[in-house]
């Protein structure tokens, strides 16, 4: 009788009772052993055996620092390089592929490559976490990682829109939130989304305060495509998320591929930690084709500036964004307006007739339409190829949708008023190089686009 009232107690036979909230949440075995001794910008191992690989530093350099037990405070000679403003491809892709045989590191074509970059984030599938996926909103359809479960599994996500600085002025945080929304269903299960700018704390305060109260005691993983700005994001984060920010923090720098590894950092109560992670490289991005400089003319130096051509974009025209896209206006009625988005300061919009099109961009490509940036560059990447042709119907007053070049820019599809009567109708091709996605995508409210009653 007196084990009646314990049997009673226990969860029926083949059950297990659900373990605490406090048991489920508690901290796990670290992802990154606490006595690796690594770069604190990158995350690579420190080493001074092979030159051109991760971690690696001058031997002379490295000694001084280990007997001065200074190495978990030091940068390896790459990132010393970068936040010196260089760029340093550190990704074997695209046209930085390695020759058959050549090892990585040589010839200053990378010296890792996507795979192992991605293996770096598997573990992230099978614990517990929160993971703040981090998007561009200069280049949504080049850095939304449609794919991000494989990586993450069944954990919730907080989407974070980086750089809202860079969004041309007149533009509606509100608006373009919930575009975002609309956007990422195809994820699923995103809890919140937030849009911030690193650089000018915009929307920070409600970003740290929606991971906070959703972390419930677990890890958080910054996520992102290469260069989407997690670097940067983190930096400005960690002041509102910890009383004491850490000395040392990841480097931030416009290369794509800067972190290399997990990189965690002890700013919560608990043992649970921060982990900054290596950028996910996409192929179908821009960005995957171009040469370091040619990077640097494609990336934003300031807020976007739509452009729109004052002339109607007439049947039989073709737009080139310097060497590497082309817009052709198939069929049209005078009322479209083709709007340009790009944060690509050096990036400059030409127009020729569509019958000439493919001889001009041979001539002209790598020499007055740059980047490419020259013949001999814009010769390696190749012609471009007819990627989508888009059927859109228009209505007068409305943007009708984005033509969104992966890792480039995008061109909104309009209509002024007209009084052309019946159903209006654009067709519309766009050609880049050989691997890049284009995507067409409901209209990104943005500021600058033509208004009603306006020509251009």
């Amino acid at each position: 009788m007196i084990l009646l009232p314990l049997l009673l107690a226990l969860p029926p036979l083949g059950l297990r009772r659900p373990a605490p909230l406090a048991r489920r949440c508690a901290p796990q075995v670290a992802l990154v052993p606490r006595n690796r001794v690594a770069c604190y910008g990158c995350g690579a191992e420190l080493q001074a055996d092979v030159a051109g690989s991760p971690g690696y530093m001058e031997p002379e350099r490295y000694e001084m620092k280990r007997k001065r037990r200074q190495l978990r405070e030091t940068l390896c000679d790459r990132c010393r390089r970068l936040s010196s403003g260089e760029i340093l491809p550190a990704v074997v892709e695209g046209r930085l592929k390695r020759p058959s045989g050549a090892a990585v590191g040589e010839e200053g074509r990378g010296i890792t490559t996507p795979e192992a970059l991605r293996g770096v984030l598997l573990p992230l599938r099978e614990r517990p976490a929160l993971i703040a996926l981090l998007v561009d909103l200069t280049d949504v359809a080049g850095t939304l990682l449609p794919r991000v479960r494989e990586l993450v599994g069944g954990n919730p996500i907080l989407l974070i829109g980086t750089k809202l600085d860079l969004l041309p002025r007149g533009t509606e945080p509100e608006r373009v939130a919930d575009w975002l929304r609309g956007a990422a269903r195809k994820i699923g299960g995103v809890v919140d989304v937030h849009l911030v700018s690193s650089k000018s704390g915009d929307g920070l305060q409600a970003a740290a305060r929606a991971l906070l109260a959703e972390r419930r005691g677990r890890d958080l993983f910054l996520l992102g495509a290469a260069n989407v700005g997690k670097s940067a994001f983190l930096q400005s984060l960690l002041p509102l998320v910890s009383p004491a920010t850490p000395r040392h923090l990841p480097l931030s720098a416009s290369t794509p591929g800067t972190t290399l590894s997990l990189l965690p950092i002890d700013c919560f109560s608990g043992g649970s930690q921060l982990y900054d992670t290596p950028g996910v490289h996409l192929h179908h991005r821009m960005s995957a084709r171009l040469l370091p400089a040619e990077l640097a003319m494609t990336m934003p130096r300031g807020r976007m500036r739509p452009y729109t051509p004052r002339e109607a974009a007439a049947e039989g025209s073709s737009f080139f964004w310097g060497g590497l896209a082309r817009i052709d206006v198939v069929s049209a009625p005078p009322a479209l307006r083709l709007t340009f988005c790009t944060g690509g300061s050096r990036l400059r919009l030409h127009e020729c007739p569509t019958a000439e099109a493919a001889e001009a961009h041979a001539a002209r490509a790598g020499i007055e339409w740059t980047p490419p940036q020259d013949a001999a560059s814009a010769a390696e990447l190749g012609e471009l190829q007819l990627v989508r042709t888009a059927r859109l119907r228009l209505t007068p007053c409305e943007q009708a949708a984005d033509l969104a070049i992966s890792g480039l820019g995008w061109v909104s599809v309009g209509c002024l008023p007209t009084l052309q009567q019946g159903a209006l109708e654009a067709t519309l091709a766009v050609w880049v190089p050989r691997g890049v996605e284009v995507f067409v995508r409901p209209p990104m409210p943005v500021g600058g686009l033509p208004t009603v009653g306006s020509e251009a």
